[in-house]
């Protein structure tokens, strides 16, 4: 016998069995109320005194949805917990996993769930129903009921796969037929494609064999396409009132399930079964096949134990057999092949989450795993078995294949993301490494090419900024003092944006014990501050110096510099021969950020360098020093002579600038004058012109034949052409002297002279003076057409603002809008890539009025268009889309600048590839505080040329 059954039998109070359920993953949906209902009926036998006078003591162990954690758990029970039977599973994946298990311990399972037949262990209890008893039933009265065409959707494991080739088959041979075939993996929740093309294929009925949280989304997604039950109706056989509980009664209601038992079932041992499982478990449980299936094969196996007067495996298995019991579901009863003899029941889903029962089987059906071959046991070769029972394993095999593949193409990826990182990080490490190499370089060759002391430090702290790309770097002198130590800046580099961080002192006035470690020539450093702030002080070498208590003031000082917005802190001491010390001071304010150990020990580097260098322009300095007392009078005298003579030519210089000056302004002033002379004298010139052409057109009617020398001169002239070409000519002057008047009216209106003042303006004028000076950009050339500019003007009133200002953005919109639709010509970008120009390159200019106190000018154009991540940085300073000499990327951002921070307006642009751009400007007509210049950052002249 058995070692672990010679145990079992030993007297004692407590008998343990295993439940080994899913309560965590896609299946614990299903399977936890399994659990339930193996816990009551082990309650109630305990209640009755037991199993052969000992208590049933549950061991619980949890599946996790996974075949193998389902074989590993059961070997612990059978092994370690010693238990007498097992209780559990659902999907036949995680059986089939657990069966080699019951094998290697001669140990017996109870297994309540429906599943696919073709299997028959000595080792296993199916209480479930098999395909005949509820696949092949329902089947046949769907095609009498319900229609031919079927549609199969199943989980992607053994049971669905199994069971739907049956049902194709049982389709062939009864006149039906298949319209779609979809399986999906176990936990899958988007049905949005499965549930389209059962909407185009339109099916009788689709035929459901997802198990676990699938369901859910399935009978969800179902439901909001539109599709009612009466069109086509679903048919499952893994979905009871528990999953429809979880589903909701509304969703599911209208279609069916196929199972042995179902809640709604009137019979007086159903009523006491679902009442004890509501009293113990809540009113709103529901109980299910699987559930009653679950509950009742705890009772099969104590009637098994208690007629074989034991808990060995041999002596139950046999006394199982033909074992009954008056279940909730009707009278059952245990046949030879292990299965269990039980009704077949259909019900319709009604919204109150229970089934109506619609068809119930004439009798209970004998259970035929075999598909019916097992009655004919003895005429058949035992090979047909063994080949049939290789159908459910080879689907098992092949669905772990499947599942393998995909694990297998889901680590590929991530192994190809990983070496494509890697890569990253290596083209990283190198281009770093290229520039500390570069650096170093440029900073020896400085050091070496000049000795001037500023431009030493000038060359450091830019070169230090831009490798390590933070937005200040500073360089101090040190003056320690008994009284209090001092910092004199010598030279700054900084981020060239308006940050109002950067107009801060130097974080060095705010920190405390600073003067200790800088005397050591120890490095300090502050990573992510406004965060988490990390204060780490190390050597020159790189050895790490811990903090004593006296350095602890640097922590509170830390506290000082999170008011200040400051992110990130690296203070290195620069210490010389002639016992002078200097600091660089590296901050940056923008974002967080970590001090690499790499980034410290280039400082350090470069720190020597800059050190050797000061040295020699110390030594430098000293010798130019000499040298200059030496010669002191001479240069003195020379310099005198020099200044007298610069000044001479200051002099003339000035005199001659304010002359120009003054040429310049009374040009400007005078150029009105014979324009509006030419202007205003044109139109009396055209009357007396026409006059006079009306008095010979006169002479002629009447004299029709004038003197010979008249007619000699009216030949020699062209009489005729002069006639007709005179007011053409003059209109044509006309038109000229009107451009040269607009012309000027337009530049004086661009380039206002009143740019520091606020005042209400007609925007139409700007609009229309920047068009005027960008119209030559208008005309097409041999890369493109003309560009064809639409004006939609609303009624505008009057808008405060700084004209000049506006002006500026206006014109940095339509330059990028012409250089957008130049992209479009014959060897621009745009052509170069698609291959594509546009015909008819179109600038649109529209103002409304939105409201009583706001505008808005749109600028639109039909060019490329732009991608979501471009628009994300579009008023990014320095961010430019232009080739490099074309666009500083300075444009939009004080664009942005102009409207936003100095008009309290909004600049927005709406554009996608290939569908242009529109950029939308809206004012305020309003400003209510519109002194504002004195204490505003100044924005730059506009300027001709797009920046």
């Amino acid at each position: 016998m058995n070692e672990t059954y010679e145990s079992l039998t030993k007297p004692g109070s407590t008998i343990a069995v295993g439940i080994l359920h899913s309560l965590s993953g896609t299946m614990a949906i299903s399977e936890a109320s399994l659990m339930d209902a193996e816990l009551m009926a082990i309650a109630e036998i305990n209640q009755a005194g037991g199993v052969l006078g000992r208590i049933i003591e549950p061991t619980i162990e949890d599946g996790a949805s996974n075949p193998g954690i389902f074989a590993l758990k059961a070997k612990k029970l059978l092994e370690k917990d010693r238990v007498a039977t097992i209780f559990g599973g659902w999907t036949s994946a995680c059986r089939k996993a657990v069966l080699p298990v019951l094998e290697e311990f001669n140990a017996l399972m109870w297994y309540s769930v429906e599943y696919e037949g073709l299997e028959c262990s000595r080792h296993i209890f199916y209480t479930g129903i098999c395909p005949n008893q509820q696949v092949g039933p329902v089947v046949e009265w769907l095609l009498k009921h319900k229609g031919k065409r079927f549609y199969l959707i199943g989980s992607n494991y053994v049971f669905p796969r199994t069971a739907n080739k049956l049902i194709k088959a049982q389709l062939k041979g009864q006149g039906g037929s298949l319209v779609g075939e979809e399986y999906v993996e176990l936990g899958t929740t988007e049905f949005g494609k499965v549930i389209e093309t059962i909407k185009n294929n339109q099916p009788d009925v689709v035929f459901n064999t997802l198990n676990g949280d699938s369901n859910l989304a399935f009978y969800q997604q179902y439901k909001e396409a539109g599709i009612s039950p009466e069109e086509i109706p679903i048919v499952a056989v893994s979905v009871s009132e528990e999953e429809v509980r979880r589903i909701g009664g509304n969703t599911a209601a209208g279609h069916y399930a196929s199972w042995s038992y179902f809640q709604s079932i009137d019979t007086p041992q159903n009523f006491t079964f679902v009442r004890n499982f509501q009293h113990r478990y809540g009113k709103d449980r529901v109980t299910s096949d699987s559930i009653e299936s679950a509950y009742v094969q705890v009772y099969l196996w104590k009637q098994a134990v208690e007629k074989a007067g034991s808990f060995d495996v041999e002596l139950v298995r046999e006394a199982a057999y033909g074992q009954t019991f008056h279940a909730p579901g009707g009278k059952i009863t245990i046949e030879k092949n292990n299965h269990v003899r039980k009704y077949c029941r259909i019900g319709k889903i009604l919204p109150n989450g229970q089934f109506e029962i619609v068809f119930t089987s004439v009798g209970a059906i004998k259970p035929q795993p075999w598909l019916g071959i097992e009655e004919l046991e003895g005429k058949i070769s035992p090979i047909v078995f063994d080949m049939l029972a290789e159908v459910s394993q080879s689907i098992q095999y092949s669905c772990q294949a499947e599942q393998k593949s995909r694990e297998i193409e889901a680590a590929n990826d991530r192994l190809q993301k990983t070496q494509d990182q890697l890569l990253e990080a290596q083209a990283r490490f190198k281009e770093l490494e290229a520039r500390e190499k570069l650096l170093q370089r440029r900073l020896s060759s400085q050091i070496r090419s000049s000795l001037e002391l500023d431009r030493i430090l000038s060359t450091a702290v830019n070169e230090i900024r831009s490798l390590l790309q933070i937005d200040r770097c500073q360089f101090f002198w040190y003056h320690p003092d008994e009284e209090g130590s001092s910092f004199e800046l010598m030279e700054e580099a900084r981020e060239p944006l308006d940050l109002s961080e950067l107009e801060k002192p130097s974080s060095l006035d705010k920190l405390e014990g600073l003067k200790e470690l800088l005397e050591k020539q120890c490095i300090l450093r502050m990573d992510r501050i406004g965060t988490e702030v990390q204060i780490d002080v190390s050597s020159c070498l790189g050895d790490r110096i811990p903090l004593n208590y006296q350095n602890l003031a640097l922590r509170e000082s830390a506290n000082r510099l999170i008011v200040s917005g400051l992110k990130a802190l690296l203070i290195v001491p620069v210490h010389t021969r002639a016992h002078k010390m200097g600091v660089v001071v590296c901050e940056h304010f923008r974002d967080g950020r970590s001090w690499s150990d790499r980034e410290v020990e280039l400082i350090a580097s470069v720190v020597d360098q800059l050190s050797s260098g000061i040295d020699q322009a110390q030594l430098y300095a000293q010798s130019l020093t000499t040298a200059a007392i030496a010669t002191a009078q001479a240069e003195q005298l020379k310099q005198a002579l020099h200044d007298l003579q610069s000044y001479q030519a200051q002099l003339v210089q000035t005199e001659k600038m304010s002359t120009l000056g003054t040429l310049v302004a009374g040009l400007a002033h005078e150029i009105n004058n014979p324009t509006s002379f030419i202007y205003g004298n044109l139109h009396y010139a055209k009357e007396y012109t026409q006059n006079l052409l009306d008095l010979v057109n006169l002479y002629q009617k009447y004299y029709p034949q004038p003197m010979p020398e008249i007619q000699a001169y009216a030949q020699t002239i062209e009489m005729e052409f002069l006639i007709k070409d005179l007011p053409k000519t003059l209109t044509s002057m006309e038109i000229g002297a009107e451009r040269i008047r607009h012309l000027v009216g337009s530049l004086r209106n661009f380039s206002r002279t009143d740019r520091g003042e606020m005042h209400p303006i007609n925007l139409h004028e700007g609009i229309e003076s920047t068009l005027l000076i960008l119209r030559n950009r208008f005309k097409g050339n041999g890369q493109r057409s003309s560009i064809e500019l639409i004006e939609d003007y609303g009624e505008l009133p009057q808008v405060d603002c700084y004209p000049s200002q506006i002006n500026q953005v206006f014109l940095n919109l339509i330059n990028n809008a012409i250089d957008a639709l130049e992209e479009f010509g014959v060897g621009n970008s745009w052509h170069l890539v698609t291959g594509q120009t546009i015909a008819n390159p179109t600038i649109w200019i529209r103002t409304e009025r939105l409201d009583n106190d706001r505008v808005v000018v749109r600028i639109a154009d039909n060019g490329p268009g732009m991608t979501e991540e471009v628009k994300s940085k579009l008023f990014d300073p320095f961010f430019t889309t232009k080739p490099i000499g074309k666009g500083t990327g300075l444009g939009l951002s004080i664009s942005y600048q102009i409207v936003v921070e100095k008009h309290g307006g909004i600049l927005q642009c709406s554009s996608k590839p290939g569908e242009g751009t529109e950029f939308a400007i809206e004012l305020p007509t309003l400003q209510y505080s519109k002194v504002q210049t004195n204490n505003s950052t100044s924005i730059p002249s506009p300027s001709f040329h797009h920046a």
